[in-house]
This record gives structure tokens, C-alpha cells and sequence, in this order.
């Protein structure tokens, strides 16, 4: 920004840990890792707000630059109300903050809630929620996939501007919606693009929630083929357990192909952890059956791992067929098979794919250019508006 540029007090709301230097992945790695870019640049005040189960109290911290607000969220049934009690308490705090403008994430109550304010507003879509819904089972699945679907397109009929992390998403919605787009790809945090890396094996890495949506049934059969010809080839399975139901289907059928040496099911691990396992991994997959831009295919990228991923939502938008990786179709077992095969077979074509990944890294998932393209766009926003302040 050059001198005399006003200030901006901006207003982020979205899923944000209570202690951030522990990181889930997903929107909440998406909000930290641009947050912590924005929060360095000058002329910016930037406040995150967020909900979180089970906390009592509100309570308000610094952190690395910016100002964190906590507030007490709803109990899982809060999205049949469309979670009412934390609209308001969101749109109570961000009237305290007074900002310039409101940086909303996702389709949900975040926006909800900012759209019910008189500041402007931009929104990022991270999920369609109305194409994953026919991912969840049962009577519970079914309500909550109608109320979050509804709430997600009265917010995308409200929008007016809207940041799209992939031009998946951005095809997807736009029939729903009559907002200006601007394309900005989810950032990985900067200390990725500093890490040393290494194999350590022919190892596979996959960073998913332990659920059916992930592919990791298939993944782990497809390894089982791969293993006729890479002896030596390792699987690991890293993730929050979702569903121990299919955690266990998961060891059953490793057991079934004698895989108890080849895969591990790990589970969720500290980020510390989680940077070995990228920095000494051999090649990363993703067999989803839906993803919008998914954070961890962009991490391995910027470590220079090829990719071999489900060609699903937006992950052709991620991944560049014969360049950076192999995209396969999503389900198909030998597909997986194969593309595991070459890559691993191949030093070379494994270098090649590694070095254009991580160029490909460099010039789009860096979280300072996201910061400086959507503080670009807030001040666009608001010179339309003439409240640049």
C-alpha cells in the first residue's frame, strides 16, 4: 500500500480454533493462514469473529497481529433454527467493532449473519453444500441437508460480492446468485514454502476426514494393487476419525488384503507431525467423490509432491493432468492403481511433476498474494461505495 493510504478496520467472521496455533485444516487453516498475511500489512485492523460449542463465555484475545472475539456457540441442533442465538450474537459484536467492511466465510450462519448488517460485504464459498448433500445418510442427515441447503441459497441470492477459490465453484453458483466474482485460491500457510523436504520410502499420503466421501476405501484397495509391483510402498492415512464405524470397515478390509504392514490408519496429529508426513511423503492422494479446492492438495503442491486425485469439483483446477499429477476418475480402484504406479515407478517423472507443483505453488497459493488480492478488493468494494475511511 503506498503512504497516506486511510486505514481499514475489516471484520472476519468464520470457524476459527480457540487455540490457533493448533490448526484442523479445512476453512479454519483457510481464515488462519490469509488472516495471519492480512495482519501484517499496514492500514489494516483486522478483527476475527467466530462461534465455538461449548464455550460459556465470550472472551476476546490478541493474536499475531489481529483481535480474536470468541463467542459461545449452539448446540448441534442450532441448524434448525439456522443458529439464530449465534446470528445475533455475531451481528452484536461486529456492531461494536464498527468495521469498514465484513469478510464473511462459507454459506452458512457466518454469512448469514453479516447479511443482516448495514456494512458491506463480501462472502468466500468455500463448500456447495447443495451438491454434497447427497452425502449424507439417515433421517438426521437428511433434515440437516435441508435446512443448510436452504440457508445457503437465500445467502447466495443476498450476495454481492463473492471471492471463489476455484473456478469450479464459481461455475457452480453462479446461476444462484447475481454477486460480483473475484477469484482468489486458498492460501497455505507460509512456513510450508520453507520446509526442507525428503523420501523417506515410497510412501502415500492422504490427509482426510475418516469418512466415505474421502475414498479411502478404494484408495486402500488400489494400494493393494500397487504393491504387486512396488514392493516397498507405504500408505498413510491421516485424518480426524469422523465416523469409527468406517474407521473400523477401513481396518477390516486391510486386514482382508494383508495390509497391516502397507497402511496405517494414523488419525489426527499435531501440525508438527503433519509437516513430516507432507515434507517426507513420496506422493499425495486425494480419491474424494466431492471437494471444492482442498487445502491439503495445495500443501503438498507448495512441498513439491505430486498429486494423484479424483478429477471432481475443483480439484482439476488444483491439479494439472500429466504436469503436477494424475487425475482419475473418482471410484475407480485400477485407475488409482496405476497412476500410484507410475509415479512411484518414475524418479524422474516424479521429480518433474514435484518441481511443476511447486512452481505452480508459488505463483497462486502463497497466503501474502491472497492478502494483498482481497485487501485489493475490500477497497474496490468500498471506493464503489465511497466509505473508504
Amino acid at each position: 500500500m503506498t503512504p497516506g493510504t486511510p486505514q481499514m478496520r475489516v471484520a472476519v467472521l468464520g470457524s476459527f480454533p480457540l487455540d490457533p496455533d493448533r490448526i484442523p485444516g479445512g476453512v479454519e487453516a483457510v481464515i488462519h493462514n490469509l488472516a495471519v498475511s492480512q495482519a501484517q500489512l499496514p492500514h489494516l485492523d483486522l478483527h476475527i469473529v467466530t462461534c465455538v460449542q461449548g464455550l460459556r463465555e465470550a472472551r476476546t484475545v490478541s493474536y499475531r497481529g489481529m483481535t480474536v472475539h470468541y463467542l459461545p456457540g449452539q448446540s448441534r441442533l442450532g441448524h434448525l433454527t439456522d443458529h439464530f442465538l449465534e446470528q445475533r450474537r455475531l451481528r452484536k459484536r461486529v456492531r461494536e467493532i464498527q468495521p469498514d467492511i465484513v469478510h464473511a466465510h462459507g454459506t452458512g450462519r457466518f454469512v448469514a449473519a453479516a447479511q443482516g448488517l448495514d456494512f458491506p460485504t463480501v462472502i468466500t464459498v468455500h463448500g456447495i453444500r447443495f451438491r454434497e448433500v447427497v452425502l449424507h445418510g439417515g433421517l438426521k442427515g437428511k433434515l440437516r441437508a435441508v435446512t443448510t441447503v436452504a440457508l445457503e441459497k437465500r445467502v447466495l441470492r443476498r450476495a454481492r460480492h463473492i471471492f471463489t477459490i476455484a473456478d469450479y465453484v464459481r461455475q457452480a453458483i453462479a446461476p444462484h446468485t447475481s454477486a460480483d466474482f473475484y477469484p482468489v485460491a486458498n492460501p497455505v500457510a507460509k512456513r510450508f514454502f520453507d520446509l526442507p523436504t525428503d523420501e523417506t520410502a515410497l510412501t502415500i499420503l492422504s490427509v482426510a476426514a475418516v469418512q466415505p466421501r474421502k475414498g479411502l476405501l478404494e484408495l486402500i484397495e488400489a494400494v493393494a494393487e500397487v504393491r504387486k509391483t512396488v514392493p516397498g510402498v507405504k500408505l498413510r492415512l491421516v485424518g480426524k476419525i469422523l465416523l469409527p464405524d468406517y474407521a473400523d470397515l477401513l481396518r477390516e478390509r486391510i486386514g482382508e488384503l494383508d495390509l497391516k504392514d502397507v497402511v496405517e490408519l494414523v488419525g489426527f496429529i499435531p501440525d508438527a507431525d503433519l509437516e513430516r508426513e507432507f515434507t517426507t511423503c513420496s506422493v499425495f492422494a486425494l480419491c474424494s467423490v466431492e471437494e471444492s479446492s482442498p487445502v491439503a492438495i495445495a500443501e503438498a503442491m507448495t512441498l513439491g509432491k505430486p498429486v494423484v486425485a479424483s478429477a471432481v469439483g475443483g480439484i482439476p483446477d488444483l491439479v494439472a493432468e500429466g504436469k503436477s499429477g494424475f487425475l482419475v476418475a473418482y471410484g475407480d480402484v485400477p485407475a488409482i492403481a496405476t497412476a500410484l504406479t507410475r509415479v512411484l515407478s518414475d524418479d524422474a517423472l516424479r521429480a518433474d511433476m514435484g518441481r511443476d507443483a511447486r512452481h505452480r505453488a508459488e505463483q497462486d497459493f502463497h497466503p501474502d498474494a491472497a492478502a494483498a488480492a482481497s485487501v485489493e478488493v475490500y477497497r474496490r468494494i468500498l471506493d464503489e461505495k465511497g466509505q473508504t475511511s
